[in-house]
């Protein structure tokens, strides 16, 4: 027995040692594995993001160098300076030029020099002044830049060797330079500006790149434009011309790993489209595993900690776990009385089981304690469909149910509200079990099936045997009335309840209850305090109600525009179709999934951050809420008002830039015909929005503010120049001259050549 019973202890420690080890070791290889490659991928996409982030940065200043160039380039007043000689005469197209050259670069945009030239006219203007060309000069420049293809193009030069005469080249040994063939809307190229731009800034750019990165910008030709810390490379900062062959130039971004002097590197690429550079991130493979490499040890220490708990835990309850099936062996088997080698333990164990499994009837009283908890498993297996239909007439007469019933339905109830300070909603589920226990004695036990709880709905099988449907229906209403009442007398709590359809058989339980629970959800229209029947509700196609896109599209319209009182109506009048029209469940969850779901598009649209609204999750909170008028405040309080306060202080100075564009506009393109939707044009915004916008941050509509200015500009005509009043009416787009007059003395008060006339006899 002792031999036998050791061979048994050290199977049940080995069992132990593998069963409590092999998780450890496995869990703690998979851990390893899954953090280091997560860490990697994470520093691989982080590196990516700081590409993206200074090619971000490098090419916003690029671009707005380009625009800002090209829009003054096709000014009028620039495209007529081009074909004016430039002599003491013109010293005021000169003085304004070299203003407007001086004014684009002041702008924080790195510009050191800029050159506009005219070949047809033979001048060169910059920082240095007016000079002109020479025979050389003419002949250099044509051969540089008039011969590139194309209109526009970023070149890089070395400052010693620019060939522009007179560019100013100061501050860095080589330059961006941005050449642009003039006139840009024509074929014949007689002129070009040069923009110098010091590769110097855009290292400022990237100044703020990490100690264990480096990054490289090269130009179409692989030529390094700029680069940042790339004493992290080697000492001496050489990058082998191999590196850049090895980008695949078909891709717009990826990540290869390169040698550098025996270092292994990651290289991480991304493709510009504006000037195809390419924006290089270097950073050496062992630094990106240092953080796995910690993780590693860190692993390989704690599942050794665990390893050797695992082996304590193995050892100390095999122990205990063996110690009583020892101290039952000899208990069973005697006072130490040992047995044939040939019997173990446990088949004396086995004998002595057997004796006990005999005393069933010792075991049934026992059951006999716990019926109620059998009956409520028994009713919760029924409603979830579980019973088979064999199970059912013996079931049901074990535990002495009635079989004196017609037909039953399913009870659903599910608490609204708590109207006082007693109960909160952390107290729901106490609150669920002293309702069903109310309703154990409020309903006879010959009426119903035990009640029950599943999940945050109280549940009563009730047994009807009344076959009239109007006896049938008041007697429902009048128990649902009855459980209202006594609910709110005894817990000062509102409550709804669904009731299903009527069945006769047993096994459509499980039907009855999705019924009653579905018929629940239409408490979210008809508010607190309700009792639904499912046969009552609308669930056909036929009624559909559409979509209110109108509405809605006004309510987003009203919030982009920070217009509080318009977005509150608007969602008081969607909420009024929804509870106007006859909308079957189903309808108004898809009604308010929408909804929300395009609410969160446009708070993510104009990037403005609402607490408790910021992932899609919280879409679906609109379940938690009890009436559709409770839903309407949540929205507008808790999403709308602080999303239309967020916008207000985001978009005050925004909306500032763009009317006083809209303003520069209208100053310069006065004697054109020009429009709201011109100008929307020309901005990229809508028509309305920037009505909405310039009637609130000017004080005037747009009409009347081009109107105010262009007679502005008629008054100043009328006494500064000798032009007809025909010929001001033209100039400012009107269609005759008779309407201008109209438009001048309603105005004024008098008549254009009045206003002359009293002019000319004040000064006189």
């Amino acid at each position: 027995m002792k031999r036998f019973s050791t061979r048994h202890y050290f199977k049940l420690i080995a069992f132990l040692v593998v069963l409590s080890t092999l998780p450890v070791i496995i869990t703690g290889g998979l851990s390893y594995w899954q953090s280091s490659k997560a860490i990697v991928d994470y520093s691989n996409e982080e590196k990516m993001q700081n590409i993206y982030q200074i090619q971000t940065n490098i090419e916003q200043v690029l671009r707005y160098i380009d625009l800002s160039t090209t829009y003054f380039v096709r000014s009028p007043q620039t495209v007529d300076v081009l074909k004016t000689d430039m002599d003491a005469v013109s010293f005021s197209e000169f003085h304004n030029l070299r203003k407007d050259l001086n004014h684009l670069q002041t702008l924080e945009t790195g510009i050191e020099d800029m050159i506009l030239v005219s070949f047809d006219k033979n001048w060169l203007i910059n920082n240095d002044g007016l000079s002109r060309l020479s025979g050389d000069t003419y002949a250099t420049l044509n051969s540089l830049y008039l011969n590139l293809p194309g209109h526009s193009h970023w070149l890089l030069e070395d400052a010693d060797k620019l060939e522009i005469p007179n560019a100013t080249k100061k501050s860095c040994p080589s330059y961006i330079n941005l050449v642009k063939k003039l006139p840009i809307l024509t074929n014949k190229k007689d002129g070009l500006i040069s923009v110098l731009i010091p590769t110097c800034e855009l290292k400022k750019i990237m100044a703020e790149s990490t100690d264990n990165e480096a990054f490289i910008v090269l130009d179409e030709h692989n030529q390094v434009v700029a680069d940042s810390n790339m004493e992290y490379v080697s000492e001496d900062g050489y990058v082998p011309q191999k590196l850049f062959q090895s980008i695949d130039q078909q891709q717009e971004y990826g990540q290869f790993e390169f040698n550098i002097q025996d270092i292994d590197y990651k290289i991480s690429f991304r493709k510009s489209k504006l000037n195809n550079w390419t924006y290089l991130s270097v950073v050496k493979i062992s630094d990106l595993h240092k953080k796995s490499s910690s993780i590693g040890w860190i692993t390989v220490l704690i599942v050794s900690f665990l390893l050797i708990i695992s082996l304590c835990f193995a050892f100390i309850s095999g122990n205990m776990l063996y110690q009583p099936i020892k101290k039952l062996r000899n208990a069973v088997a005697g006072s130490g009385g040992d047995t044939p080698s040939s019997t173990n333990e446990f088949e004396v164990i086995e004998t002595h089981i057997e004796k006990l499994l005999n005393q069933n009837q010792q075991l049934e009283q026992r059951i006999q304690s716990q019926v109620n908890q059998l009956k409520q498993l028994f009713t919760i297996r029924l409603l979830q469909g579980k019973v088979s239909s064999s199970e059912l007439p013996l079931k049901m007469k074990s535990f002495n149910y009635t079989t004196d019933w017609y037909s039953f339905i399913v009870l659903s109830v599910k608490v609204d509200a708590f109207y006082d300070n007693r109960f909160n909603e952390n107290d729901r589920d106490l609150i669920l079990f002293a309702i069903n226990n109310l309703i154990e004695d409020l309903i006879p036990e010959t009426e119903r099936l035990t009640p029950v709880v599943i999940n945050d709905t109280q549940t009563t099988l009730v047994l009807m045997n009344e076959e009239s449907i109007s006896t049938y229906t008041q007697q429902i209403n009048e128990k649902a009335e009855y459980i209202q009442e006594r609910i709110r007398d005894i817990f000062n709590l509102s409550v709804s309840i669904g009731i299903s359809s009527r069945f006769t058989r047993l096994e459509d339980a499980e039907i009855a209850f999705k019924e009653s629970k579905e018929a629940l959800k239409y408490r979210l229209k008809m508010g607190e305090t309700t009792t639904i029947f499912y046969d009552n509700l609308n669930r056909k196609n036929s009624n559909f109600a559409p979509y209110p896109t109108t509405i809605t599209k006004n309510i987003f319209d009203a919030i982009k525009l920070g217009n509080i009182s318009n977005a509150k109506d608007d969602i008081k009048k969607f909420f009024t179709y929804l509870t106007r029209h006859d909308i079957h469940h189903p309808q108004l969850e898809i009604m308010l999934s929408r909804f929300l779901y395009e609410l969160f598009e446009v708070k993510e649209e104009i990037g403005v951050r609402v607490e408790n609204f910021n992932t899609t999750e919280n879409i679906n909170d609109y379940q938690r809420f009890r009436s559709l008028q409770e839903m309407e405040e949540w929205i507008i309080h808790s999403i709308v008002e602080p999303l239309i306060s967020g916008i207000n202080e985001k978009d005050e100075s925004k909306n500032k830039r763009i009317s006083d564009r809209m303003i520069s506009l209208i100053h310069k393109n006065f004697d054109e015909d020009l429009s709201l939707d011109s100008i929307a044009a020309e901005l990229h915004y809508n028509p309305t929005y920037l009505s909405t916008l310039f009637q609130k941050e000017t004080g005037y509509s747009f009409s009347e503010y081009l109107l105010q200015y262009r007679l502005k500009k008629a008054k100043e005509w009328l006494t500064t120049t000798d032009k007809s009043v025909k010929e001001i009416a033209e100039l400012l787009q009107y269609n005759n001259s008779q309407n201008f007059i109209r438009s001048f003395r309603k105005i004024e008060g008098i008549t254009p050549g009045k206003y002359r006339s009293n002019y000319k006899s004040k000064k006189a």
